[in-house]
């Protein structure tokens, strides 16, 4: 009885352990724009004893934050921007877009933002950018936003810097989905409910040694005491 329950508070740990990177790292990004905090569940297998942790995405929209500069967007409703990076096409929900030398609209890393026509050129005084991702400068058409959804969210794959790999097909994002300029998507994820759950997780861990080291010394007494009878 002792090995087993030595070998099940092993994979508990090891569950706790996992859960307490990902949420630290949640943490960690609770301030990046349009961040997608990960979620760790522990799923039953057939003729397992313990949580095998599942880890998966939360695409939940978050919170809305008023900048008032005409470059920051956000997207209201499913989809994101599409960045051309050295490693082709990502996705991003982070709308803190800037412009290069030449005028070109680009992300924080220097990515170009593309648009339905490709790279999208934004030269000139007075910017506007309508809910339907059309671009108009100084009253010209000047483009519009590329704004897509994936067909199997799953596939999703994360890369850092808020960019996803698509890992799959892609669509044009739900007519519902609009662009709010002079804003940014905030993480989706409450710092404080976070924080709370970290502690929580800390705990469960230390329970979970706690009862390793009785098991072990049980184990123990078990190995040199009755062992002598």
């Amino acid at each position: 009885m002792p090995l087993q329950g030595i070998l099940n508070t092993a994979h508990a740990l090891s569950f706790y352990m996992r859960r307490q990177e990902v949420q630290a790292n949640n943490l960690a990004n609770a301030s990046s724009d349009g961040f997608k905090a990960d979620r760790v569940l522990g799923h039953a297998t057939n003729g397992s004893t313990w949580p095998v942790p599942v880890q998966d995405v939360d695409l939940q929209q978050g919170a809305f934050r008023d900048t008032a500069r005409p470059l920051d967007l956000a997207l209201d409703g499913p989809g994101f921007f599409v960045v051309a990076t050295d490693r082709g096409e990502r996705l991003t929900r982070g709308g803190s877009f800037h412009l290069d030398a030449v005028g070109r609209l680009t992300d924080g890393s220097g990515n170009l933002v593309l648009g339905t026509e490709g790279p999208l050129l934004v030269q000139g005084g007075n910017v506007e950018i309508h809910a339907d991702g059309e671009i108009v400068v100084d009253g010209a058409h000047a483009g519009r936003l590329r704004m897509v959804e994936p067909e199997q969210p799953g596939q999703l794959l994360k890369e850092g810097m808020g960019r996803f790999a698509p890992g799959g097909p892609l669509h044009a994002a739900a007519e519902g989905t609009h662009v709010r300029q002079g804003a940014v998507e905030d993480a989706n994820l409450d710092p404080l409910l976070a924080m709370v759950d970290l502690v929580t997780i800390q705990r469960a861990f230390s329970a979970n040694m706690d009862a390793l080291k009785a098991m072990d010394g049980v184990l123990g007494s078990i190995t040199n005491d009755v062992g002598k009878v």
